[in-house]
């Protein structure tokens, strides 16, 4: 049975749960995704242990295929063609039962570690997929579901290619041949004692309208890349050596349209800094490297720091010019600072910070004021699911593949979500990022408006 990582347990008390859309209304679908997941918890049996919320600890596993895994007709209530012309809109799953109840507050004690439903709605599916989060993050909950279309594929788990290295979480505290390196004596970088002000923002949050607006924006791969050209050429002609990526450019175009949003426009002041936090998965950071498909939690929470008129300044974007020219000179420099701080933070998180937080929480003693993951941040955290290949997994020939990914409409604010890459062809659609973003009507109006949000992305799925 897997024990529990030290890191494992800084995760949040909640799931990471995401939708897919399929269009197959193959009779078999239930039938080959019940056959399929039996494949995958043999695997990986403690999918059907539970997270129990008083040590946060797994427990032995207590149920069965039946309990982690349950079906229902929703013909009548969703239709597939209609989503699908609406490009999947949050508002479409928040019907009665899409979302596997046990998975919502409140939660049972123990909060089971996996649950999927699949939804049948007239003219394809809808699967709903949640895993506890302190048993994975974002990148091991794409290697299980790699496992499970593999096993619905096949049905041959000699095929899936499973190896033992994905559940071996004593591999984060493994050190390189020779090393023996001790536990930092004061808290790394990398972590941070919560304070008043992270329990402040957890109540702020909790407090927000219970009806945001809930929207997903659509950044095409091309305008990304061609900003991200002109940036690195930008670098290039000061001469200044590195490079930024064009998940760096993203970052910097939702932070400085997050920033103007919520700034109040009567009294905000544009003097100082902002810092944003975001995770960064650290996999091939270690030496020895863990698996691509490691199945626990492996990130660390890093942040960028930068001034604030530049980024509302660069979301104003005052001299924005007119015709075919996309980038002024003045926005260029602003776009390449911004862009030039993020790709710096994720230097940060290099073998010797990972091992320093990872030698940390494994010398820590249980009444060790609480530690949060990440330096301090001023409450706007961006969250990537980009590389999560969703679209690219072949479920064989009675599931086929996936058309969206999506989360239900959102009931608190939240910050952007980046979804799954979307490949070129995807329901006929060029390749790019999608972003889910939650906020009240008057801040979603303000950031959908912003420069960085108006000229480089389209309104895909709104309310």
């Amino acid at each position: 049975m897997a024990a529990l990582s030290p890191l494992d347990r800084l995760m949040p008390r909640g799931y990471v749960r995401q939708l897919f859309c399929f269009p197959s209304t193959h009779a078999d679908v239930p039938r080959v995704l019940k056959a399929g997941l039996a494949g995958v918890v043999a695997d990986v049996p403690y999918l059907l242990a539970g997270v129990s919320t008083q040590r946060i600890s797994l427990t032995e596993p207590y149920q069965t295929l039946e309990d982690v895994f349950s079906e229902e007709d929703l013909s009548d209530v969703l239709d597939y063609a209609a989503m699908k012309r609406e490009n999947f809109p949050p508002a479409a799953f928040i019907a009665p039962g899409i979302v596997p109840p046990t998975t919502q507050p409140p939660f049972p004690d123990p909060m089971p570690v996996f649950h999927a439903r699949v939804s049948l709605v007239k003219g394809g599916f809808v699967l709903c997929v949640a895993v506890h989060h302190c048993t994975t993050d974002i990148t091991g909950f794409g290697a299980l579901l790699k496992l499970w279309a593999s096993h619905c594929r096949t049905g041959a788990s000699a095929a899936v290619g499973l190896d033992a290295a994905w559940l071996d979480r004593g591999a984060l505290l493994e050190q390189p041949d020779g090393a023996n390196r001790a536990a930092p004596a004061s808290i790394p970088q990398l972590l941070h004692v919560r304070g008043l002000t992270d329990y402040a923002r957890v109540s702020a949050a909790s407090a927000q309208p219970s009806d945001p607006t809930t929207c997903i924006f659509f950044f095409p791969q091309q305008s990304l890349q061609f900003l991200k050209h002109a940036v690195n050429g930008h670098i290039a002609s000061q001469g200044i050596s590195g490079w930024v990526s064009t998940g760096d450019i993203l970052t910097a175009l939702l932070w400085s349209a997050i920033l103007a949003a919520e700034l109040d426009p009567t009294s905000g002041s544009l003097e100082g800094t902002n810092t944003i936090g975001f995770p960064v998965q650290f996999r091939s950071h270690l030496r020895p490297s863990l698996p691509p498909d490691y199945l626990g939690a492996a990130f660390i929470m890093t942040s960028a720091t930068n001034s604030r008129a530049d980024l509302v300044s660069f979301a104003a974007n005052t001299n924005a010019p007119h015709g075919e020219a996309p980038l002024d000179p003045v926005s260029l420099s602003r776009l390449a600072k911004i862009a030039c701080t993020i790709r710096s933070s994720l230097r940060r998180v290099d073998e010797e910070s990972v091992r320093d937080v990872l030698m940390y929480l494994d010398a820590t003693s249980e009444n060790h004021p609480p530690i949060t993951l990440g330096p301090r941040h001023d409450g706007i955290s961006i969250v990537s699911w980009a590389d999560q290949s969703m679209y690219e997994l072949d479920w064989g020939d009675v599931i086929g593949r996936c058309d969206a990914v999506r989360l239900p409409k959102l009931m608190f604010k939240r910050y952007p979500i980046v979804l799954p890459r979307v490949p070129a062809g995807v329901n006929g659609s060029e390749g790019g990022l999608e972003v889910i973003v939650s906020f009240d009507r008057h801040v979603m109006e303000r950031f959908q408006y912003s420069w960085p949000i108006h000229r480089w992305a389209a309104l895909r799925c709104q309310p």
